[in-house]
């Protein structure tokens, strides 16, 4: 039967593991951005090409015209290797930056899968179908009992399902009489007025309860 396990490890993990995918994808935005830049910078320098050669054009007509042509495109040359080299810089550092967020993640995200991998979760009684935690981490289990009718009938069986809260002994509890197959146990599990009910149930009251887990409710 399916089981739900709730960590504040995993949870954790989680929140880690879905951080990953942001930072790739900042790093991927950066380096569109640096080659948006290099765009820009190749476009300045056609245009600086361009410039040069209206200016070097004009300045046959006259020395002077010439020279002062020549001069505003020494001008624009050293603006343009200027903006060049602080774009580059700039690209530069935020490149490195991204890289250096990224391997922090990954690593986060290996050092907590190795603690997770030496601390296991605990494995949950057996017939628990699902696991909540309250206020104060005491548990609220779903168990299901299955009973068949012995000699009364060999195809049906009796499907109990509980909710107990192992700190305030809060409980619920539905039962049906099915055919002794899986599927029944499924849809017996999944029907919101009685499944789907006791689920509804103990995470709302896995949400508001703060009673602390007693050895007494847990074995009620």
């Amino acid at each position: 039967m399916p089981r739900i396990i709730s960590t504040h490890r995993l949870a954790e993990l989680d929140s880690l593991a879905g951080a990953l995918p942001f930072a790739r994808s900042k790093a991927e935005r950066l380096e569109k951005e640096l080659d948006t830049e290099r765009d820009r910078t190749r476009r300045l320098q056609r245009e600086l090409e361009k410039a040069r050669n209206q200016y070097l054009e004009r300045g046959a007509a006259t020395s002077r015209t010439h020279e002062e042509h020549l001069t505003a495109a020494k001008r624009s040359t050293q603006l343009s290797d200027q903006l060049l080299a602080q774009e580059q810089t700039r690209a530069n550092r935020i490149e490195r930056m991204a890289d250096q967020r990224v391997r922090e993640l990954r690593a986060e995200i290996e050092r907590l899968k190795s603690e997770l991998a030496a601390n296991p979760a605990p494995k949950a009684p057996e017939g628990v179908v699902a696991r909540y935690r309250n206020l104060v981490n005491a548990d609220i289990d779903l168990t299901l009992y299955a009973k068949d009718h012995g000699a009364y009938s060999s195809t049906s069986m009796t499907l109990l399902l509980v909710s107990l809260c192992s700190g305030c002994g809060y409980r619920q509890e539905e039962d049906r009489i099915v055919y002794d197959n899986d599927e029944s146990r499924i849809d017996f599990m999944e029907n919101q007025f009685q499944g789907g009910k006791l689920k509804r149930w103990a995470q709302e009251h896995a949400e508001t309860c703060r009673a602390v887990a007693l050895p007494a409710q847990a074995t009620a």
